[in-house]
């Protein structure tokens, strides 16, 4: 995992990003797609999104990977200039993260569900103690309310896929889509999935812009004004790197050609290539200009260790038959025939994976094979290395017969479950909370229930262990339930009313030996 977080941070920071992409789905593949008994929904955006990261250029900004770029081409008396990219690298992640999951939901399964036809979509969940996290029952008992957020849910995901491709639509869907994640936070304990998505949403956001909140962002009045041998190697790889760093722009060069007759009419201590002077009239210059630039821009700290990673050459390419005295440099993109083909390539192969991300969908639910076990295989996979599934969220069959939650206590204290009001504790967040409420204490369970023992086994043994309690000797946690009621037709203070239900205790669960047994209470009923 420490591997997988090295990652992360080289794919943050561009540095050697295409390699790390790679590795990161690997990882993707290795850590979330193998772990179904905690799968949910987010997991399958990570899979889509970390793949499509292979392919998307990334690392055109803000990126180490671009800083190299342009002291290769220095050495060959070029500046290089990331060229712009296309649009379909915004909107291609916005498709398979967002539009193709809402589409499928509603197409499949809300549209079909009597809960969410009835306006009750919302209001069924965040009224179930066990669900939600937060106890908003004033705004559930307002019935028109409630009915109209979960018609709007399932307006707007119907309508999303086909208006985000439009401009002039992107504002209002990215307002009503960070409205509804930022609620799913709010009422459930899906983290991730609500910011997850929220990110995304962050790709609809005009181009102009950002580019008004980064020109706030930066200074306007420069802290330090930085003076230079435009002839010298030293000098302009200094500056290609200070001003990729430098983020916020408050840091000023001006270059001048003859070096020889201006460093004499400089005063003394300023006779360098290279030198500064701050709003102080304070010069800087050698190792001082470095300290100074750190401290005014941070980003910079790499110029300090410019002679380990080689960057202070004193000389350029001798074969590129480049010189930087008295001429200024040539500014090169990549818009030049080789890269207008590997860009035009790579456009074509994520323009047919929106093709084929709606084929895959239909697979998914129309198979194109006869064969049971051929559909099984490539559905699985179709899972397994691009996330697409099926997306049934909040169904009905989610709370039908959910009639009973259970709980653990040791020494009279609840462990971090589910906590005294039945709602989710520290233990439930994103697929923990996901493999508890229905792969654990799932509807129509009942004591006997083989995934309530083994839940309660696996959750007492992990407690155990992070509190240190020697289970080799004889632990008793107490088994508690509690009874839920599911309605299905809006009624007021539902939420409240499974609050208020009590706990009562049904059982034990002792180990021993680190060997667990239950004992279930004879006259407690299923």
């Amino acid at each position: 995992m420490l591997l997988w977080m090295i990652i992360l941070i080289f794919i943050i920071i561009g540095f050697y990003t295409r390699l790390a992409t790679i590795i990161n789905y690997l990882f993707t593949l290795i850590f979330i797609s193998s772990s179904t008994n905690y799968a949910y929904h987010m997991f399958y955006v990570y899979i889509g999104m970390n793949f499509l990261l292979i392919f998307l250029p990334i690392q055109k900004s803000l990126s180490i990977d671009v800083i190299f770029k342009k002291l290769k081409y220095l050495g060959l008396g070029l500046i290089y200039v990331p060229s712009k990219i296309s649009k379909i690298n915004y909107l291609l992640p916005v498709f398979v993260g967002l539009g193709i999951v809402y589409l499928d939901s509603v197409i499949f399964y809300k549209i079909q569900s009597p809960m969410w036809l009835r306006g009750l979509g919302m209001w069924l969940p965040s009224s179930l103690s066990h669900v939600s996290i937060a106890n908003n029952q004033w705004i559930l008992n307002q019935e028109l309310l409630t009915k109209f957020l979960s018609y709007l849910t399932m307006t707007f995901e119907f309508m999303f896929v086909f208006l985000f491709w439009n401009k002039k639509f992107r504002i209002p869907l990215l307002i009503i889509g960070f409205g509804l994640h930022l609620g799913i936070y709010i009422e459930y304990p899906i983290p991730y999935f609500a910011f997850g998505c929220i990110a995304i949403y962050l790709l609809l956001v005009p181009v102009s812009w950002w580019d008004k909140i980064w020109n706030k962002l930066k200074n306007t009045k420069e802290s330090l004004t930085v003076f230079y041998d435009s002839s010298d190697i030293f000098c302009q790889r200094l500056k290609v790197i200070i001003q990729s760093l430098d983020v916020l722009n408050r840091i000023k060069f001006i270059e001048y050609f003859d070096v020889k007759e201006s460093i004499d009419k400089l005063p003394e201590g300023k006779k360098e290539k290279i030198y500064a002077v701050d709003t102080e009239n304070v010069s800087y210059a050698k190792q001082n200009l470095l300290k100074k630039v750190v401290k005014i821009s941070p980003l910079c700290f790499p110029i300090l260790f410019g002679n380990k990673i080689n960057l202070y050459k004193e000389s350029i390419n001798k074969n590129s038959g480049a010189t930087f005295k008295k001429i200024k440099l040539i500014e090169v993109t990549d818009d030049n025939p080789y890269n207008r083909k590997q860009d035009k390539l790579r456009n074509s192969i994520l323009g047919s994976f929106f093709f084929l991300v709606i084929v895959f969908q239909l697979q998914v639910h129309y198979s194109f094979f006869d064969s049971n076990s051929t559909t099984y295989f490539v559905n699985q996979n179709l899972v397994k290395y691009l996330g697409i599934c099926e997306h049934p969220v909040f169904m009905d069959d989610h709370f039908k017969g959910y009639n009973n939650v259970y709980g653990l206590k040791y020494n009279n204290k609840f462990l971090p479950i589910l906590n005294e009001k039945g709602m989710p504790d520290d233990y439930l967040t994103g697929g923990v909370y996901v493999n508890w409420l229905w792969r654990v204490n799932k509807p129509y369970v009942t004591k006997d229930t083989y995934s309530l023992k083994k839940g309660l086994m696996d959750y007492s043994l992990f407690w155990a262990h992070r509190n240190e309690i020697d289970l080799s000797l004889k632990q008793e946690f107490e088994i508690v339930r509690k009874k839920i009621n599911v309605s299905f037709k809006w009624e007021k203070d539902l939420l409240r009313k499974n609050i208020d239900s009590p706990w009562e205790k049904t059982g034990i669960l002792i180990w021993k030996n680190k060997n667990p047994q239950f004992f279930w209470d004879s006259n407690s009923k299923q």
